[in-house]
């Protein structure tokens, strides 16, 4: 490097290192917002240099998580409509292909979804709340069979393992016990003391069909928007990853919502003619957790074996739900997923389980909902690098002149 181009960068690391020092100092009344715009105003000064566009670029990214996590409150409402939105599109899109007002495909589209919603919830809700009913009645009667039951096997069993049945009863009912159920009562107390959140989420009900709407309605309008902040020589590889991205993430979501409905009322229907009386709410748990690949069938599985203990003869009713799983998974394996969903993620099972357990872990219950799609989208973006840095050396090659 010259000398002349020296001083640049020396006088840049030196307001850096100021600026540093001066943030520090002041640390106690600053907000991360004000220390960001600080410091991406003074970037902003220095253009000719690829480190400071780099750095802004990162700046702006983290100040933009920042903001997003310490304003969860108001800013999940809008990405919740937004994914409704981003999910129901293509009904849209398709009415409008066909001539409609986009207002009017919109209007229509929220017509018939309410609509099903609302029969589904008169055809399905007096139904759940007595099986629920029921459940709360008998429940008491399960946990002393259980006891009961206990009593009379687990001594045995204790005795083989040579573990003092006495002294395990003692510590679990005489004090782990009376503490787990204080807690409860502590928590559940809380949770009466915290209904403003009650009040905040039913405005959500609300605000999100509404946004809902309002997102649909202008949703080209925005992702022209979006687009227009990207370099015209980009602009069509841009596109190719958008569309790609919308066909791995768009079309795995939407079309493992259809598997999961369908899943969910063949299982009701499997269990109701074989009289279970627990039929509806088993068909929902089962498609609702059918949402997590691999994982979902057994919790469900196990949730729907808790319910035998309170039919009239447990081990037939054991046999009824297993038999039911099994046609309805199998079907769901070999027909329904392949003709809806198809081979859009293209991932390894112990992939997608160990996409599963990371995003939980991280994400919690949305961790559950999203690990696959994003697992595949990351996996997609791995690829196209490979075939980059492949198309790359391939041009190296044939660049090269030939040997003597």
């Amino acid at each position: 490097m010259r000398t002349h181009e020296k001083y640049p960068v020396l006088a840049a690391i030196a307001v850096c290192l100021l600026t540093v020092v001066f943030l520090w100092s002041t640390r106690s009344v600053l907000s991360p917002i004000l220390v960001g715009g600080l410091l991406l105003i003074l970037l902003s000064g220095m253009k000719d240099f690829e480190l400071a566009r780099k750095l802004r670029a990162g700046i702006g990214v983290i100040l933009g998580v920042w903001i997003l996590s310490n304003a969860q409150g108001i800013v999940i409402p809008f990405l919740i409509a937004f994914v409704f939105a981003y999910l129901i599109n293509p009904a849209v899109d398709f009415l409008e292909r066909r001539r409609w007002p986009r207002l009017l495909a919109v209007t229509a589209v929220f017509a018939v979804l309410f609509g099903g919603l609302g029969l589904l919830a008169v055809l399905v809700v007096p139904d759940l709340v007595r099986e629920i009913q029921d459940l709360i009645v008998r429940l008491p009667q399960m946990i002393q069979g259980a006891i009961g039951l206990a009593h009379r096997h687990l001594p045995r069993l204790f005795g083989v393992l040579q573990i003092d049945y006495a002294k395990v009863e003692e510590d679990f009912l005489v004090h782990r016990y009376p503490a787990k159920v204080e807690e409860i009562l502590i928590g559940f107390m809380r949770g009466l003391s915290g209904m403003g959140t009650w009040l905040s989420r039913l405005l959500n009900v609300i605000l999100i069909p509404v946004l809902t709407f309002y997102f649909l309605k202008d949703y080209g309008r925005m992702k022209s928007g979006l687009l227009g902040y990207v370099p015209r020589k980009y602009k069509s590889l841009a596109n190719f990853y958008l569309w790609r991205s919308n066909r791995i993430v768009g079309g795995y979501l939407r079309g493992q919502l259809i598997v999961c409905a369908i899943v969910g009322l063949l299982t009701w229907f499997g269990l109701f003619l074989f009289g279970n009386p627990y039929a509806v709410m088993i068909g929902i748990v089962t498609g609702i957790l059918n949402l997590v690949p691999y994982v979902g069938l057994y919790v469900s599985l196990g949730v729907a074996l808790i319910s035998c203990p309170f039919s009239a003869h447990p081990q037939w009713a054991a046999v009824q739900i297993a038999g039911v799983f099994l046609v309805v998974q199998s079907l769901e394996a070999w027909v329904i997923s392949p003709k809806i969903v198809g081979d859009r993620v293209g991932l390894h099972p112990v992939m997608v389980i160990f996409s599963i357990l990371i995003f939980s872990r991280f994400l919690g219950f949305w961790g559950l909902l999203l690990a696959v799609p994003v697992a595949a989208l990351l996996n997609f973006m791995v690829n196209e690098w490979k075939r980059h840095q492949k198309w790359k050396d391939m041009r190296v090659e044939k660049c090269r002149p030939p040997k003597d």
